[in-house]
């Protein structure tokens, strides 16, 4: 603070002119004293340095004469004109200049003074909100102990007062009914307090017993103790204005902070400063059972403990902070309470000790004129300003020789441009014909510009063109498969239903069995196909925006259920576990069920076709954080490599011709999956570790989640590998999950049973 506050003076040592805001001046800064007031740096100019300005000055008046004798021989009117712009020009600059440089430095005055006004007022907004630490620690302690004695009261408090040199009280106040009125004076008089009784103050001022009533707020706890006894035992509800202040912190829940203005009946009433104002404020923070601060006000009102209360001394507040921050004090400091009457806002007066004779505060309005700086500040929900305001001779800088020596050198370059002017005239000519020979160039240029313009415009065109030959080359693909799919379908339809018949013998019995098992192989691969060709046709209908969804409310746990038989075969044969992790009431999801068991059956398939003998498979589901609804497939499969992840995800791809060799399918389960799930709205995210496994995570949305509960001790889904092994664990294994409104557990991963 003391190097910005000398930084403010003048570099000859001399202090500033004139204030900045609203006009305020301050005293003349005094010279070098008598006999040295003559010099170049003094209060006036000697005859040599009046002599250089008087040539200074006369120099372009001679330039000036030169020029127009020289349009007198022959100048065009119109660069007359000019010139005689260009001289009223100068003049308006000069005089603009001289009255600019004026409020420069009053404004940089008002730089300098704001530079450590900033971080004085600053440092006094923290000295206030850093006093109601101890208030927010006491509230703390209580809330996390179930019951606080007086001794920990004390022990809690000891070390940190010392720290707090402006808090006068802390204390703590309970919340007690009028039936557990005599316990707490029991308990106070076992813990040395004899004679302890709730009091309230009489008319003359004296305290008496305070009578029966359904509800008390004492000041039960106090320190400093020293000073502060008269206080205990005093009932706060007895006192209309602390009650109401006790209620408002109840019902908002926060803490609140008020100015201590009380009478001097008042139990701990103070006198007002000599200046006027208040030293005092008081806080109060309620205590909630919980712990935490309750939702709604009638719930506050019932779970209210008490109240951690603090008395604070504003002169003591500060003075522990004003030492760091006015060397050299050249401040003066208003707090004003923005909430009390306009006669009664003023809070607090620090007077600079550089005033010559003991101040007096100005009133506010006069405390808002002139230099300044104010800064709004919120302690705990009460609105006050701080006011900084300069000693008058602190912020003043000298003006007058620098404004003149503007003037001097603005004439001279009006003198010098006028000259220049003269001169350029007979260099136009030659400049002229330059510009029209560059005007060539550049038209030539021009036109070069435009034939490159319009051959990228040409190439643009073909690119776009071919664009959109693409794309009705891809929709014609899709709209012939499509086609080709519906087609097929018919006839395959015939094809498996004639091999069933014959399977099954329906018409009669085969003589040789090996037909039988003929006929089942043609009725298996012409399903295998079957399914192909539906998954080409679904691929086909998204690619051509021609599927539709036919939505419903859809329960996850049946719709595995529905998947299982149709795996099972291939679980049992690989020796696969199954495990499930369904929540007994998970919502509904709002889908199409057939793609919805199309998407579950192909990344199931998946699973089991890459999981090794003795391996597992896991399906889990439930709601995020957020409350989206995730379905998870897992399995400790060969795993996908990061840079073969959208290989798979693209059709009629597989990761390498190998994996194509030793795995049956067409690469259509993913890429159909996907583009299923993204119809929903949602996303199919992949999770894999090479030789460690998969989890495929399919994402809805959250409004596509139907919040409704299931019914309890439902059937578990199972798929039974062998005789002794692992059973899955159905639906519903885990427990219960979170309703629409509420969040699931987490979704466990794959190989967790």
């Amino acid at each position: 603070m003391q190097g910005l506050l000398r930084n403010n003076r003048g570099s000859d040592g001399a202090s500033a002119g004139t204030a900045a805001r609203g006009g305020l001046a301050g005293p003349p800064a005094r010279g070098p004293g008598r006999g040295q007031g003559r010099g170049p740096d003094g209060g006036g100019e000697s005859m040599p340095g009046l002599w250089r300005l008087l040539r200074g000055l006369l120099y372009p008046i001679t330039r000036l004469a030169e020029a127009v004798r020289f349009y007198r021989t022959g100048a065009p009117p119109h660069e007359q004109a000019l010139t005689a712009i260009a001289f009223a020009i100068g003049i308006v600059i000069a005089t603009a200049g001289f009255f600019f440089i004026q409020h420069y430095y009053a404004t940089q005055a008002q730089k300098q003074f704001q530079k450590p006004a900033a971080k004085f007022t600053a440092l006094v907004a923290d000295s206030l909100d850093r006093s109601l630490e101890l208030v927010n620690s006491v509230g703390a302690f209580f809330a996390a102990s179930n019951t606080v004695d007086r001794w920990e009261f004390f022990e809690f408090t000891r070390d940190s007062l010392p720290r707090y040199p402006g808090i006068q009280a802390l204390q703590w106040i309970p919340r007690v009914g009028g039936a557990e009125r005599h316990g707490y004076e029991s308990r106070a008089a076992e813990d040395g307090l004899f004679g302890f009784r709730f009091t309230e103050r009489g008319r003359d001022g004296e305290p008496v017993t305070a009578p029966l009533r359904n509800e008390y707020y004492p000041i039960y706890y106090v320190e400093p103790f020293d000073g502060n006894e008269a206080i205990i035992g005093w009932d706060l509800a007895s006192d209309k204005a602390e009650r109401e202040v006790l209620n408002l912190a109840r019902d908002v829940g926060a803490m609140v902070a008020i100015r201590s203005s009380s009478p001097r009946s008042h139990p701990d009433a103070e006198h007002a400063d000599e200046h006027g104002g208040m030293h005092r404020f008081t806080v109060v923070l309620p205590i909630y059972r919980s712990g935490t601060v309750p939702e709604t006000i009638k719930e506050r009102r019932e779970n209210l403990v008490g109240f951690a209360r603090g008395i604070f001394r504003i002169d003591r507040m500060l003075a522990a902070s004003l030492p760091v921050v006015t060397a050299p004090p050249g401040l003066d400091i208003y707090l004003y309470d923005l909430e009390a009457a306009p006669d009664a806002r003023l809070l607090y007066y620090h007077p600079s000790p550089l005033h010559d004779a003991p101040p007096r505060p100005l009133a506010e309005a006069q405390a808002f004129q002139g230099l300044f700086s104010a800064a709004p500040h919120d302690l705990a929900g009460w609105r006050w300003t701080i006011v900084a305001r300069p000693v008058a001779s602190s912020f003043t800088q000298n003006v007058g020789s620098t404004a003149w020596g503007f003037v001097a050198i603005t004439v001279l370059l009006t003198g010098l441009l006028i000259q220049y002017m003269v001169t350029a005239q007979t260099r136009t000519q030659t400049i002229e014909r330059s510009v029209q020979e560059r005007t060539a160039e550049l038209s030539a240029a021009n036109a070069a510009l435009e034939g490159e313009i319009g051959e990228r415009l040409r190439v643009e065109h073909e690119l776009r063109a071919a664009k959109e030959q693409a794309e009705v080359a891809n929709r014609a693909k899709s709209e012939f498969l499509a086609m080709m799919s519906h087609e097929l379908r018919t006839p395959l339809n015939a094809v498996i239903g004639f091999a069933e018949l014959l399977s099954q013998e329906s018409l009669g019995p085969i003589g040789n069995k090996d037909y039988v098992v003929y006929a089942e192989d043609i009725r298996l691969s012409g399903t295998h196909l079957l399914s192909l060709i539906n998954d080409i046709l679904d691929l086909s209908k998204i690619e051509a925006n021609r599927f539709e969804l036919n939505e419903e409310v859809v329960d996850l746990a049946d719709t595995l259920r529905s998947v299982l038989p149709i795996l099972q075969e291939k679980i049992i044969a690989g020796r696969l576990r199954l495990s499930s992790e369904f929540p007994d009431q998970l919502p509904g999801l709002r889908a199409d069920p057939r793609a919805l068991r199309q998407v579950l059956i192909n990344l199931l398939s998946n699973a089991v076709k890459f999981t090794p003998e003795e391996g597992e498979v896991g399906v889990a589901a439930g709601l995020d954080g957020a409350g989206n609804m995730l379905l998870q497939v897992s399995d400790t499969g060969i795993g996908i490599a990061e840079q073969d992840r959208e290989t798979v995800l693209q059709p009629f791809n597989q990761v390498d011709s190998r994996l194509a060799r030793k795995y049956e399918g067409t690469g259509l389960g993913l890429p159909l999956s996907k583009r299923l799930i993204e119809l929903h709205g949602g996303e199919l995210r992949i999770e894999s570790i090479l030789g460690v496994g998969t989890t495929i995570t399919l994402w809805f949305p959250r409004d596509r989640v139907v919040a409704r509960r299931r019914a309890p001790g439902r059937p578990e889904a199972s798929a039974e590998a062998s005789p002794g092994a692992n059973e899955a664990a159905g639906p519903g294994a885990n427990g219960e999950a979170a309703t629409g409104a509420d969040s699931a557990p987490p979704l466990r991963k794959v190989n967790e049973n």
